[in-house]
């Protein structure tokens, strides 16, 4: 099981649109998601960054989805990069295992 992080601030595209333009453009990405959440890609948490969190990531939302294999994680990624998503929001992205970390940073 992968786990992947999405980290993303809207751009002034994004801000452009009008309501109406944004919710069709959720839908939209909604909807071409449901494959992947048909073949066991969830979403554990969507949110915004709260304010007061000690060394603060410059983005304003998050959402951390599980992923069953790296082909399902390049699914998502192909997702976002086919729906001009990286046009509307500034983003960074996180993907790995769950892990033993302490023993990987001991062995570095």
């Amino acid at each position: 099981m992968k786990y992947f992080i999405e980290l993303f601030t809207p751009t002034q595209a994004w801000l452009d649109l009008n309501k109406e333009e944004r919710a069709a453009y959720l839908a939209h990405i909604n909807e071409s998601a449901k494959g992947l959440m048909d073949q066991g890609v969830a979403i554990i948490s969507m949110n915004e960054n709260d304010q007061d969190t000690l060394h603060r990531a410059d983005y304003n939302f998050f959402v951390v989805w599980t992923v069953p294999t790296d082909e399902l994680a390049n699914g998502v990624q192909d997702l976002m990069a086919n729906s001009d998503w990286f046009n509307y929001f500034d983003q960074i992205n996180l993907k790995g295992d769950s892990t033993d970390i302490f023993e990987k940073l001991i062995n570095l």
